[in-house]
């Protein structure tokens, strides 16, 4: 029986080293793919008509990817409709992006200076707010559609932000630049507002879970003020103009915290059993 056990904890751990074999690895690596070549077509002919395909391509891959890795650990998606997911997404995502846009504008003036610490409570909010206005219809409050609307929400607000900075590193310095800014943004989304949002919705729809309706929670609260904490502190130590190694440190700390405390946050979201896959709830 203990070596059965050891065999099958092994053969856990190899199969999670071929992560390339995953969809979600694979979507992250042809979006990146055709995100360089779209780059390398602008470059060789001079045709700007392939930069918008190139910076949504480069912005949407590592989001995208990280949805659909957690999705196969825990099956969120399946709770909510395709279509509200969609609309969440494009939607959501949008009036997020603008309403965190305006706020950051009128509050943060200087990135280099104490005023990016409230980017957090400002874009955490801008986030959740569409996914407040669908929990209080009463259609989804239970925990796996909140973080399943909670991830659309913050995915189109990831993939819209960083097409925008994207383009402005185009602007300024050339597509090559502007695909490495979406590269290396990318490479830190696991740590970043799908992680955020996600921990927040777990948190908050957990307790309007058992209660059957929204109300305001300490489990909502505290979230809140948790992931607007590491948001802040996140972008203030990305941003901060120094070489001092220990703030690079302190940035490696809150990405790997972040992270933890969404993976802690939905440990109860698993695959359901064979033949008991949930159904999504009517749009």
């Amino acid at each position: 029986m203990v070596n059965r056990t050891v065999t099958v904890k092994r053969r856990g751990f190899v199969y999670r080293l071929q992560f390339f074999k995953r969809p979600w690895f694979q979507t992250w690596l042809s979006m990146t793919v055709l995100a360089v070549l779209m780059s390398v077509v602008m470059l060789t002919t001079d045709n700007e008509a392939v930069v918008p395909a190139a910076l949504f391509y480069g912005a949407a891959a590592a989001p995208l990817a990280f949805a659909m890795a957690t999705h196969t650990r825990t099956g969120f998606a399946t709770s909510v409709p395709p279509s509200v997911l969609l609309g969440m997404f494009l939607f959501g995502g949008g009036i997020s992006l603008a309403l965190g846009g305006f706020f950051d504008a009128e509050f943060i003036r200087d990135l280099n200076s104490p005023e990016i610490l409230v980017v957090g409570f400002i874009e955490e909010l801008a986030k959740f707010l569409p996914v407040l206005a669908m929990a209080l219809t009463g259609r989804y409050l239970d925990v796996r559609s909140g973080v399943a609307l909670g991830f659309a929400a913050a995915l189109g607000f990831a993939v819209l932000e960083s097409m925008s900075y994207g383009l402005q590193a185009a602007l300024s310095d050339g597509i090559t630049a502007a695909e490495s800014t979406l590269i290396g943004r990318g490479l830190t989304e696991p740590f970043g507002h799908l992680a955020w949002t996600g921990l927040l919705c777990a948190l908050a729809f957990t307790s309007w879970q058992k209660r059957g309706k929204v109300t305001l929670t300490a489990g909502l609260v505290g979230g809140y003020l948790l992931v607007a904490l590491l948001h802040s502190a996140n972008d203030g130590l990305l941003t901060y103009e120094s070489k001092n190694p220990v703030l690079f440190l302190g940035y490696l700390a809150v990405a790997v915290t972040s992270y933890v405390l969404f993976r802690l946050g939905t440990r109860s979201l698993t695959l359901p059993a064979a033949g008991a896959q949930p159904r999504p709830q009517p749009a």
